[in-house]
């Protein structure tokens, strides 16, 4: 006997339709904040009770809310909704298990600012499997359910009676909404469909993609004509805490160690916990100036020779003499680590020594430590600290295996930097810099938690806590007459010195510059 399968499963009304749904939306998708609720209250009491059913109430009447206007549009509208978020909700589910991460309006950016490459990375059997089980199975069979009855007024009627009753269960039980309030952040970023629904406009309500709508800084001047040449190194994904100029026990930066001129700055902290909101704050002179042009934009326009070489996404919009791709340089790069952030290096001498101009600042965008395939960061050499992990989904890893994989990463960063530093030795009749500072840390495993983009708030100091070091020219110190040893005695750091010190180093003088948050400017003698 052949078995067939039916088209429809079920005929149902309308209204029970939209409860079926909003009773899975509320359960089925949201076990993960219901288990954040149970275990940061005690559901036993009175008090911890009502604060797990007033949390239930809320998802159910927000998904009930929506899901009734669009069942009053059409039935299929209803479907095809319910449908696509099904699918989303369960790459969301795996995500939030595998890496904790929060789907606030931050975490949503770093989504949408993913590269496909980047993307291709956190393929898995686990996000498969998810999205098999957990989203096309059962949009397929809510998709079979055919709907009768469809009476608008019912409709009406019914979502009316259960705003009404859910809402007075919510007054009557007010005290919840302390420790609600308290909690909001991170609930509003796992309530699913709707953390990612309504952090996705939140963030494309405050973006903006062109320079059009971007004020311009006040005018400056440069007080001096010295021919200088400054290389602004943008890390990525890492963490002071790893590094052992910071006093990491293992040894992971053995080049820059045995530089001269280094500068180890301490205790600098991110301004935010993903890539798009450092930079915006590395490039700007404080906070209330976010949203003017940034700092190769506004060097550009006085004049200085800016070049923006990239192997990673998340800069501001800016206009700069010549803007290049890591795509670009490859096919002039030799060597095994040209799919690496080596390629960046490809050729730099012959740009600025071929530049007319007396300053030449020039920006490389590092792909860094970026998770989780950090064992493709580097080349075979740099493979030190071993057994490594090699899986994507590395909550799997051994803390050992994910610790040394992010290691070695350290590691070639510290070939990198050094390799770079070699290179501006040579630079002639010209003073030269290299500044080197992350865009933000990273969880390996801590409290649970992987990757970044944790919300700053309650974000671990390992998110925050970032490496910020300065290398200066032999003739750089004696034009400027520094004093290194006091540069070291700055109580704290911030992504901000970034700006002002770039202006000093130019000797640009301006309304916007503040040499308090020069690092160089307090070490002249």
């Amino acid at each position: 006997m052949k078995l067939k399968f039916p088209m429809t499963f079920s005929i149902i009304k309308a209204s029970n339709y939209t409860l079926l749904i909003s009773i899975i939306a509320t359960f089925a998708y949201n076990l993960l904040l219901l288990d954040l609720v149970v275990k940061n209250t005690d559901v036993w009491s009175a008090s911890g009770l009502g604060i797990l059913v007033s949390t239930i109430v809320i998802i159910f009447l927000f998904s009930f809310t929506v899901f009734s206007l669009l069942m009053l549009i059409s039935p299929k509208v209803l479907k095809a909704f319910f449908a696509i978020i099904t699918v989303i909700n369960a790459i969301a589910i795996h995500f939030m298990m595998t890496y904790q991460v929060v789907l606030d309006r931050t975490m949503m950016g770093n989504v949408f600012n993913t590269r496909f490459s980047e993307s291709v990375e956190l393929l898995s059997l686990g996000l498969v499997f998810s999205i098999i089980i957990l989203g096309f199975i059962p949009a397929w069979f809510l998709i079979q359910i055919r709907v009768k009855h469809l009476d608008r007024t019912k409709i009406l009627i019914n979502a009316l009676i259960t705003f009404i009753v859910s809402f007075s269960y919510l007054y009557a039980n007010s005290t919840s909404w302390l420790w609600i309030d308290k909690h909001a952040s991170i609930l509003g970023g796992k309530i699913l469909p709707w953390s990612y629904i309504v952090n996705s406009g939140r963030y494309y309500s405050t973006i903006k993609r062109t320079t059009d709508g971007q004020q311009a800084l006040p005018d400056g001047k440069f007080i001096n004509n010295n021919k200088m040449v400054f290389v602004l190194v943008i890390g990525e994904t890492a963490r002071a805490d790893n590094f052992s100029l910071y006093g990491y026990a293992k040894l992971t930066n053995p080049k820059l160690t045995q530089q001269s001129n280094l500068l180890v700055l301490n205790k600098t902290k991110s301004c935010t916990t993903y890539t798009t909101g450092s930079l915006a704050c590395m490039l700007a002179p404080n906070k209330q100036h976010l949203k003017y042009e940034a700092l190769p934009t506004y060097l550009t326009r006085h004049g200085v020779d800016v070049e923006w070489r990239t192997n990673n996404w998340g800069e501001p919009p800016i206009n700069v003499t010549n803007y290049v791709e890591a795509n670009e340089l490859r096919t002039e790069c030799n060597g095994s680590g040209c799919h690496l952030d080596e390629v960046l290096l490809t050729n730099l001498m012959n740009t600025i020594e071929s530049s007319d101009k007396d300053k030449v600042f020039i920006v490389l965008h590092t792909k860094g430590s970026h998770g989780p395939s950090y064992y493709s960061r580097y080349t075979k050499e740099f493979n030190h600290f071993s057994p490594v992990c090699r899986d994507e989904e590395i909550s799997k890893c051994s803390s050992e295996a994910l610790v040394n994989a992010y290691d070695n990463t350290i590691l070639y960063t510290d070939h990198f930097l050094s390799s770079l530093i070699d290179k501006l030795k040579m630079v002639e009749n010209a003073s030269a810099a290299m500044m080197y500072i992350s865009d933000h840390g990273e969880s390996l495993g801590e409290h649970g938690l992987y990757l970044h983009g944790t919300p700053y708030s309650f974000a671990p100091d390992v998110q925050k806590n970032i490496p910020f070091l300065i290398w200066l020219s032999d003739q750089y110190l004696k034009e400027n007459k520094l004093n290194i040893s006091k540069i070291h005695q700055a109580p704290n750091h911030s992504q901000f010195n970034v700006f002002h010190t770039v202006m000093g180093a130019f000797g640009f003088e301006s309304p916007v510059y503040e040499s308090a948050l020069d690092v160089l400017h307090n070490s002249v003698e």
